[in-house]
């Protein structure tokens, strides 16, 4: 991955451990503001955590506020980079949390699909499987 997609996805990763961790949304909100498209579409309806389509700037800060609504403690790992070029990157993360009723401790691994028009995400899907993500793109194991 370029250099510039490894430090992209590294302050992506620093403003959702900032927002979960404080429980600020702050954090998150700027980062999309200056890194996100105003129109964007955050799409999970390939099997992710919640599934549904988000729309803008506030759609995108939402799904965040969302996953906080149901989980404590939360957290994320950038584990590969995956594909980068100028228009696209596909990054494997962990994520998890525990449950705020019940307690339990969740564990996930999506993949994200980003899609870049000059430099700002457009869209972006979120995959359970990183088969499903890298045919978004084209591309194979």
């Amino acid at each position: 991955m370029s250099r510039e997609g490894v430090e992209r996805t590294e302050r992506a990763a620093a403003a959702v451990n900032a927002t979960y961790r404080t429980g600020d949304i702050g954090p998150w909100r700027r980062y999309v503001e200056e890194t996100y498209d105003p129109g964007v579409v955050l799409d999970t309806t390939g099997g992710a955590f919640t599934e549904g389509e988000w729309r803008g700037h506030d759609g995108v800060v939402g799904f965040v506020a969302n996953q906080m609504d149901v989980l404590d403690d939360m957290w994320l790992r950038v584990d590969d980079h995956i594909h980068d070029t100028d228009d696209c990157a596909v990054v494997a993360i962990t994520f998890g949390g525990r449950a705020r009723h019940g307690g339990l401790e969740v564990t996930l691994h999506p993949v994200h699909v980003f899609r870049l028009r000059d430099r700002r995400v457009v869209h972006r899907q979120i995959f359970q499987e990183r088969e499903q993500a890298l045919a978004a793109v084209g591309l194979r194991e």
